[in-house]
């Protein structure tokens, strides 16, 4: 599903935009609502979502802000722009800085719905190029991981064995270090020394790894990935592969399912 945030200074607006659209209908989940420019950018940068339908203007930091900034960062949303009358000048402003479509107010359903169709195809036409070379670079670390098993102490080594053979799992450091009677923090220090990375981030590769391949099954929703991993809370599972990936996972299922049909034709 693809996370949207809601800006706007008027609380009414962001209710009505939030409780009037059939968001499961688009494949689509509200993940954040703000009131302000300074809401807004932590909501950004801490949920990096796919779609942000913004007030044009707010306390704080304005739409046109959020956007350079976001930009600035690398944090490539969509964007839907919200605009009373008179502000025309700010929207084209919006679109030259890449805003997908812009709404006057007041907004109305099925305008909203048709511009998230809009920005949805957007999403799902982007090039995967950059998908390709992201799953090339986590590939390109596991097994540079694994291939250097032989200088490892036996600790790590089994430690590694264990974390492929209950990657459906949580496991905790504490839990990891209690299986091989060691101390939390002895763990933790040579499982960094020995591999170069945490143990938290190794096996959140290794499972977002999997992930990729799971979801490459048409039989497999991706709600059914994130409980076959031991993910319960999807919304969790959506924002981890996203930050691993660039792209959520629902973008990985329909760019396989859009393989597939060209392999088929």
């Amino acid at each position: 599903m693809h996370s949207v945030v809601v800006l706007d200074d008027n609380k009414i607006t962001v209710q009505a935009i939030v409780q009037s659209v059939n968001w499961q209908s688009l494949d689509c989940y509200v993940a954040g609502e703000g009131y302000n420019g300074v809401e807004g950018m932590e909501l950004l940068e801490k949920l990096t979502p796919d779609i942000v339908i913004t007030d044009i203007r707010m306390p704080g930091y304005s739409g046109l802000e959020m956007m350079e900034k976001m930009m600035e960062k690398n944090l490539n949303s969509k964007y839907i722009i919200i605009s009373g009358f008179g502000e025309f000048e700010y929207a084209q402003q919006a679109l030259k800085l890449g805003a997908s479509d812009y709404l006057l107010k007041p907004i109305m359903t099925g305008d909203l719905e048709k511009a998230l169709r809009k920005v949805i195809e957007k999403i799902k036409s982007s090039p995967e190029e950059e998908d390709s070379e992201n799953e090339d670079e986590l590939d390109r670390k596991i097994k540079e991981i694994r291939q250097a098993t032989a200088g490892y102490s036996v600790l790590i080594r089994n430690a590694l064995i264990y974390i492929d053979n209950h990657i459906n799992e949580t496991i905790s450091l504490s839990g990891i270090a209690e299986e091989f009677s060691v101390s939390a923090s002895h763990f933790s220090k040579c499982f960094k020394r020995e591999t170069g990375v945490g143990f938290s981030n190794y096996f959140t590769m290794v499972k977002m790894r999997k992930a990729k391949t799971l979801l490459h099954n048409s039989q497999n929703r991706v709600y059914e990935v994130a409980n076959m991993l031991g993910y319960h809370d999807y919304t969790y599972f959506f924002q981890v592969f996203k930050k691993q990936y660039g792209y959520s996972p629902s973008d990985e299922k329909q760019n396989t399912q859009n393989k597939t049909r060209r392999n088929e034709e």
